[in-house]
């Protein structure tokens, strides 16, 4: 259940993305004897799959990873496919998401794939040739959505078995928010669906800030797949196409696959891919500006992790500064170029854009990172701050690597040096052993802290996790339902009062778009993400004295 969520016009996710190895080996199609196929596309498709590559090709190309061409550059097709039928010609698309930011950043890369290969983007599910659902799997609840919309899209999809151009189904597996994860806490299934930490370079990232930064419109353009694949492809035989969230440029050979009547899956992780080439195509019309893009969010998971190890001058043995009283499960690393040094270059691209980061760790908010936020007028003065329970104890059963008491210094560390900062946080109910004076400590810790935006839900154990393997979920569903309900009851009364306080002051808001409560109302968002909702009424221009405008999506006005 989720207190709080943004819309996402006039912002423009940037994902500093993590990998680990895999095989450069690519998947094979999947045959599915239950489909249907046309004589002369599956005798095609399998005589050439019969002179396609052998055993020794994939030896090969296992042993020598091929270097990837420039962008300027086409790769050949595989064997068994001609260049032609990597086309879309013009097919619809219909893509939706489920989830956070970071999963509407990677439906971006995915279509600006598929954009460039010919398919077109439709809105209309009865209009598609193309049904691809975006999704992760932190949550058991977020899977179950998944299958109940599979279901839902049966019956259109069997109206269409007998047309000329077949419906096709296909998972795009996201793990963008679990793009690796060295931290290890017992309820995450990150380290285990993405492996550990590995960090776009700077360069490339500071590449795309500038482009985003210049552009002046914004065209139209394991994660549950890897861990899920087999049950995915068999149950119901409704899914064609399943790719995993770093085999997004294999989307065209997958669906070209499809359309012969077979299953198709790639969901391969890598260690190097991290679309740094592709730029993000967002749809949104509220999107553009006639002054390019005005917030850019640094996205990923543990982002205040970075560390780009790219360039080997800057490896040498410097220590990793934690916040004051946190510590972590794995041997302190060392080197690299760190968040501080690729927040600083980011917020000197455009004084004019403004720069959120999500989602960070509380163990890596040193002193140089603080002070970075405070004196740079472009880097929002907001602060996630996941806590997930006030209990020191269940801290511990969870390896967070903190106790309330240093989360506490921690964040009066941070409001005495960012004033005025807005503070949200992720909270877990009904954790494994969870007693009811462990939930107590979290409500006193609501209470205290007084956070402006809150994210909070029930616990449910995820397998291959450590708490999967070492603890009990013993807190029957009814208890973690309850207590959620208390949590979310003291988070809005200690929410509100803290949102109080700006009442009469004068803020900053970058409007977003109309309000979806009132036509005659406009909403954005302050530096604190705050949502504000103000009247769509003609006001001063204040590059031109005396002309009145109304204001629009990208531009910034001061609200009382």
């Amino acid at each position: 259940r989720c207190l709080w969520r943004g819309p996402l016009a006039s912002v423009s996710w940037l994902l500093l993305r993590t990998c680990r190895a895999h095989s450069s080996v690519p998947n094979s199609a999947c045959p599915s004897p239950e489909r249907p196929q046309g004589d002369g596309v599956g005798k095609d498709f399998s005589s050439r799959l019969a002179t396609g590559p052998t055993f020794q090709d994939f030896l090969r190309s296992a042993s020598v990873p091929p270097e990837k061409p420039s962008s300027s550059e086409v790769e050949d097709p595989p064997p068994y496919l001609t260049a032609d039928e990597l086309l879309g010609r013009q097919r619809r698309v219909y893509l939706e998401t489920y989830g956070c930011q970071m999963n509407v950043n990677d439906t971006e890369i995915a279509w600006s794939i598929l954009q460039k290969s010919g398919y077109l983007r439709t809105n209309s599910l009865q209009e598609a040739d193309v049904i691809l659902l975006v999704t992760c799997s932190i949550r058991e609840k977020a899977e179950q959505t998944i299958w109940n919309r599979l279901h839902q899209l049966k019956s259109l999809k069997s109206k269409r078995l007998g047309s000329r151009v077949p419906l096709r189904i296909g998972i795009l597996g996201i793990w963008s928010i679990m793009r690796g994860c060295d931290n290890m806490c017992s309820y995450c299934i990150v380290p285990f669906t993405r492996g550990r930490e590995r960090s776009r370079p700077i360069a490339s990232i500071l590449e795309e800030v500038r482009k985003l930064s210049e552009q002046k419109y914004v065209s139209s353009r394991g994660c549950m797949a890897e861990r899920l694949k087999e049950e995915i492809l068999n149950r119901e035989k409704m899914v064609d196409i399943l790719a995993g969230p770093d085999a997004y440029r294999d989307l065209p050979r997958l669906l070209a696959v499809a359309e012969s009547g077979q299953q198709a899956a790639n969901v391969l992780l890598s260690l190097d891919e991290t679309y740094a080439d592709v730029m993000p195509v967002q749809t949104s019309p509220s999107a553009t500006s006639a002054f390019g893009l005005k917030e850019v969010t640094l996205l990923g998971q543990n982002v205040n992790s970075f560390r780009d190890n790219s360039e080997v001058q800057f490896n040498s043995a410097v220590s990793t500064n934690l916040s004051r009283g946190f510590s972590t499960n794995y041997k302190a690393k060392q080197g690299g170029l760190r968040f501080a040094h690729l927040l600083d270059q980011v917020s000197r691209i455009d004084p004019e854009m403004r720069i959120r980061f999500t989602s960070p760790h509380p163990k890596d908010f040193p002193d140089e990172v603080l002070q970075l936020i405070h004196e740079r007028d472009n880097i929002c003065k907001q602060i996630h701050l996941p806590a997930q329970s006030g209990s020191s104890r269940v801290l511990e059963a969870m390896r967070r690597g903190y106790s309330r008491e240093a989360y506490v210094e921690l964040i009066q560390h941070i409001r005495e040096s960012i004033p005025g900062v807005s503070l949200s946080s992720d909270f877990i109910a009904g954790f494994c052993g969870e007693t009811e004076e462990d939930h107590l400590q979290t409500v006193s810790l609501l209470r205290e802290v007084q956070y402006n935006i809150g994210f909070l839900f029930a616990y449910s154990m995820r397998q291959k996790t450590r708490a999967y393997h070492r603890l009990k979920d013993d807190i029957p569903e009814e208890v973690k339902l309850r207590r959620l309900e208390e949590l979310i009851t003291v988070f809005r009364e200690e929410a509100t009062k803290a949102n109080k306080s700006f009442v009469g002051c004068t803020q900053l808001v970058l409007v977003e778009g109309p309000s979806k409560r009132s036509a005659t109302d406009l909403c954005g968002r302050n530096d604190g993400n705050l949502k504000v909702i103000f009247p769509d009424v003609e006001v001063e221009d204040v590059t031109d004295s005396g002309l009145r405008v109304r204001a629009q999506p990208g531009d910034y006005v001061l609200v009382k």
